[in-house]
């Protein structure tokens, strides 16, 4: 990667890790619509690896 893109992609750092919070409350709320006495640290757990799943799917296309 170029020396600008690095550049570029650091300044988006912070929100991308803001929005990857974001989607695994998301996630969580909706799982404890179903789940009423979620474990929040066991949903966090299956929510991550789910991410981790979907991001190395989404990089092979």
């Amino acid at each position: 990667m170029a020396d600008l893109e690095q550049v570029e992609i650091h300044r988006y750092r912070r929100e991308l890790e803001h929005d990857v919070r974001h989607l695994v409350k998301k996630y969580c709320r909706i799982m404890s619509w179903e789940v009423p006495e979620l474990d929040e640290k066991e949903a966090d757990k299956l929510i991550f690896m789910a991410l981790r799943e979907a991001l190395s799917q989404v990089e092979k296309e």
